[in-house]
Formats: C-alpha cells, sequence, structure tokens
C-alpha cells in the first residue's frame, strides 16, 4: 500500500485536489494527504498521473505504513512506542522569586522639611514605607506567585496543543492519523474518534473538564489562599524583618528654615528636618519577601501533581485494541462476502 507526500514545495495551485480526495487543502490552501494519503495498488496509475501534473514537483508517492494490513495493528504498537514524554524535573518548576517583579508605589513626602525633630521625621519614614510596601505584602507576594504561574506552570495547566499535554497529544495523535489513512485505503472501518489522542492530568477526554476545575480552583487557588500566610510565617523567622529594623535603609537631613520675625523685628530661623530613602527600605523588604518565597515549598506541590502524569500506556493499548478488532472484523467480513483472493490475503 502507498501514500501521497506533499513537500514544502507546494504552491497552492490547486490542481491536484481536483483530482483526488486524498489530497486536502490545509488553512494556507496548500495540498496535505487526507487521512494519510493512502491509496490501493489499483489507484497506482492515476496516482502516478496526479504526480507527474503537479507543476513543481512538490507531489510524490511513497510506501505507507499500512502495506501489510495482518500487520497493522503490531506497526501501530511499536510506532506509538517509539514517542518519548518528556519528563518533568523538578526543576522545571522552580520557584525563583528573584526572577520576577515586585512594584510598589513610590514614596511621597521626602525632601519637605516639615518635621521638628529627626526622630518624627524618622518616624513619617517609617509610616510611609508601612502605607507604600510593607503593609502591602500579600500584593506584593501575589504578584510574584501570578508571574511565576504564567511563567512556569500554565503550559501543565492549559489543555490546548499549546500546553505540555496538547503537544504529546499532538504526536500521538499524527501517528493515529496515519494509521487511519492506511487502515481506511484498506477497506478497514475504525471509529471516528480512533485518530483522537487526549489524555490529561489524572484521567483522559472526558475527565478533562473536571480535571481542569480541580487543578485550577483548588491546587493553584492555595498560592492565594495559604501563599501569603506561609510566606508571611517564614519572613518573620528571618533576622530583622520587623517594620521598625527598615529604618535602618531610611536617613533624614535638615536644614534652618526661616521662621519669621522676633519681636524685635531680626529674623528667626529653626532646624526643620525630612526624610529621604525610603524606596531603599522598600527595596531590602521586597528581597526579603523574595527570600520567603522560595522557602516555602511549592514547587514540590506542583510537581506531585504534574508528576501523578498522563496515563499513556493506557490509551495506546486501547488504540491497538481499536485497530485489532477492526481488522478481525474486515477480514471476516470480506470472508464473508466472498470477496477476491487478492484483497482478502492482505488479512491473512
Amino acid at each position: 500500500m502507498k501514500k501521497f507526500v506533499v513537500s514544502e514545495k507546494c504552491i497552492a495551485c490547486g490542481n491536484c485536489l481536483l483530482e483526488t480526495k486524498l489530497l486536502q487543502e490545509d488553512a494556507e490552501g496548500k495540498a496535505v494527504p487526507a487521512n494519510g494519503g493512502y491509496f490501493s495498488d489499483d489507484f497506482l496509475t492515476k496516482a502516478e498521473e496526479i504526480v507527474a501534473g503537479c507543476p513543481v514537483q512538490a507531489l510524490s508517492i511513497a510506501e505507507g505504513a499500512g502495506a501489510d494490513l495482518s500487520k497493522l495493528s503490531e506497526k501501530l504498537q511499536n510506532a506509538l512506542a517509539k514517542i518519548t514524554v518528556p519528563k518533568v524535573s523538578r526543576e522545571d518548576v522552580k520557584m525563583h522569586a528573584q526572577d520576577y517583579r515586585m512594584t510598589c508605589s513610590y514614596p511621597q513626602g521626602e525632601y519637605r522639611y516639615d518635621y521638628s525633630s529627626e526622630s518624627r521625621a524618622m518616624s513619617a519614614a517609617e509610616n510611609e514605607f508601612d502605607r507604600i510596601c510593607y503593609s502591602q505584602y500579600k500584593k506584593l507576594i501575589l504578584e510574584v506567585f501570578v508571574q511565576y504561574k504564567e511563567d512556569k506552570l500554565r503550559k501543565f495547566y492549559t489543555f490546548d496543543e499549546s500546553g505540555f499535554w496538547g503537544q504529546i497529544n499532538k504526536q500521538y495523535a499524527d501517528v493515529l492519523q496515519e494509521f487511519a489513512g492506511a487502515a481506511a485505503a484498506g477497506g478497514i472501518k475504525l471509529p471516528a474518534d480512533f485518530k483522537e489522542f487526549a489524555v490529561f492530568p489524572g484521567g483522559s477526554a472526558n475527565e478533562k473538564d473536571s480535571v481542569l476545575v480541580y487543578m485550577l480552583n483548588v491546587r493553584l487557588k492555595e498560592f492565594e489562599d495559604r501563599g501569603c500566610e506561609d510566606v508571611m510565617r517564614e519572613l518573620h523567622d528571618i533576622p530583622h524583618t520587623s517594620r521598625s529594623d527598615y529604618r535602618i535603609d531610611m536617613d533624614y537631613d535638615d536644614m534652618e528654615v526661616y521662621a519669621g520675625t522676633s519681636f524685635f523685628g531680626n529674623d528667626k530661623y529653626e532646624d526643620k528636618y525630612c526624610y529621604k530613602d525610603v524606596y531603599k527600605a522598600c527595596e531590602d523588604f521586597m528581597g526579603d519577601l523574595k527570600n520567603a518565597i522560595n522557602y516555602v515549598d511549592y514547587d514540590s506541590q506542583v510537581f506531585d501533581s504534574i508528576d501523578t502524569a498522563l496515563n499513556v500506556q493506557k490509551e495506546i493499548a486501547k488504540k491497538v485494541a481499536l485497530l485489532s478488532k477492526a481488522v478481525a472484523n474486515s477480514k471476516a467480513a470480506l470472508l464473508n462476502s466472498g470477496v477476491g483472493d487478492s484483497k482478502a490475503a492482505l488479512l491473512k
């Protein structure tokens, strides 16, 4: 049994599509094999004419996987077994909080000489630090978690072809598509969903929706529900991370400020103080927060979910069994209907 092969030379002229339904149009208008492009020997002369009629020699004929239909199931088993499922390591989902940004508002009120003493200026600095950063710890932590999920986890928790599971499923589906074409060319009838390979974390396609809800709404939601408390617990185990400890990063300045005239008409001046370097304290605090995030062992929990893995072997066995049954049924149908020896011989 042979099949059509289309090379990258195809210019989407459409000539071959008019000659046979074994070739179909893709999204770019180019020809691609339909159901693997397989055809039986009695179509070979016509196939050679179609190949010869291609203006850019983009078509050719090759031996197909299903030349011996009686061994088609065995060949499918071997072809699917050659596909390697990528291993997910703990490092693939490792949390490196320093790789992600934290953002807080820029401090207001710096360099305003409004304070009558150094202590009042520094208290005001600490209050501003608390307002824009220290009290906003939850927002800062979630900001890192959102980036981490997008960077490291999204591909494991999305089921389209761009995701980890989708790419694996597509490799298997491509092989099944080819064998379905070979079977169809040999008159073997397979279920419509034979060409589909859809296995996801925790189950197969019909379980996908419930698994998705669980993964997204339960496992990943733990970052929001428990993450902040766990991180702050770790933060408080790090020395010098209370609010007042960050005053060491802040500073003050003083200057003489005109204060009007005295009773006798002389100019008066008094010392006034301002605060500065509040953002330096913010940067220090955000660095400590990131260290605390790294101490929380969330990536292990994520890895354990991913490592439950696909039940690939079960799905492969199911597809091979379907093909074996279909071959057996076709053989019985041919023998019962008295079809000629040439076609029945293929199924011995």
